[in-house]
C-alpha cells in the first residue's frame, strides 16, 4: 500500500477520497498520506473483524482437529466405540502432550490462517484494482497477473492447512469464505 500510494503521489492522480486539507500539530499533511492512513485503517479494521468472527467460531464450536488420535492416543475407547454415531465426550489421553496442545487440538473450525490469508489477498487484488486504473493491455496483463498470484497464495496456504492435517476440509472451506465476505464487505474499491 505505501509503495502503491507513493507511486501515485508522484504522478499526481486525482484523489476523491480526500475533501479538505488537514493539519497535524501545524503541519500540512499531504494527501497520499492522507490516503494511506484511510486505506491502512480500512485494512486493519477488517482484518480485526475476520480475526474476531474466526475466534468467536474457534472458541464456540472447539472442533477436534485431524490429529487428534495421534496427539491425545485416549486409553479405553472400545466400549465407548461400540455404539455408532455416538459423539465421545469424556476421555482420557494418553499420551504426554502439554496442556497447550490439548487445548490447540480442539480449535480446528474454522481455519484461522485460511481466513486470514483469503482476507488479506482479496483485499489486496481489490486494492491493487481500484487503486491501478490502467488503460494499457500490458499494464492490465500485468496487473492480472500479480491479482492471480496473490489470490493463488491464498488457496496455497488454505490447500496446506489439509494436506499438514492441521484442519479438516470443512474448516478451510468455512475459513476462506469468511475471509472472502469480509474483504468483500469492506471492499477497498468503494472509497474511490
Amino acid at each position: 500500500m505505501v509503495v502503491l500510494e507513493g507511486m501515485r503521489a508522484k504522478l499526481r492522480v486525482h484523489e476523491t477520497i480526500i475533501t479538505s486539507k488537514k493539519l497535524l500539530l501545524r503541519w500540512k499533511v499531504p494527501p497520499a498520506l492522507q490516503v494511506l492512513y484511510v486505506m491502512i485503517g480500512v485494512f486493519l479494521m477488517g482484518a480485526a473483524t475476520s480475526q474476531l468472527l474466526t475466534d468467536i467460531a474457534k472458541y464456540t464450536i472447539g472442533r477436534l482437529r485431524p490429529h487428534f488420535f495421534d496427539l491425545c492416543q485416549p486409553r479405553n475407547l472400545t466400549g465407548l466405540c461400540a455404539i455408532p454415531y455416538k459423539y465421545v465426550e469424556n476421555f482420557t489421553c494418553g499420551s504426554n502432550a502439554t496442556t497447550h496442545q490439548l487445548k490447540e487440538m480442539r480449535l480446528s473450525f474454522m481455519s484461522g490462517h485460511s481466513s486470514f490469508s483469503a482476507y488479506t489477498m482479496l483485499y489486496a487484488v481489490l486494492y491493487i484494482h481500484a487503486r491501478l486504473p490502467w488503460r494499457n493491455s500490458l499494464a492490465v496483463a500485468v496487473r492480472t497477473v500479480v491479482q492471480v498470484a496473490l489470490l493463488s497464495l491464498a488457496w496455497y496456504t488454505a490447500l496446506s492447512r489439509v494436506s499438514d492435517y492441521k484442519h479438516h476440509w470443512s474448516d478451510v472451506l468455512a475459513g476462506a469464505a469468511q475471509g472472502y465476505l469480509v474483504a468483500i464487505i469492506v471492499d477497498p474499491t468503494a472509497l474511490k
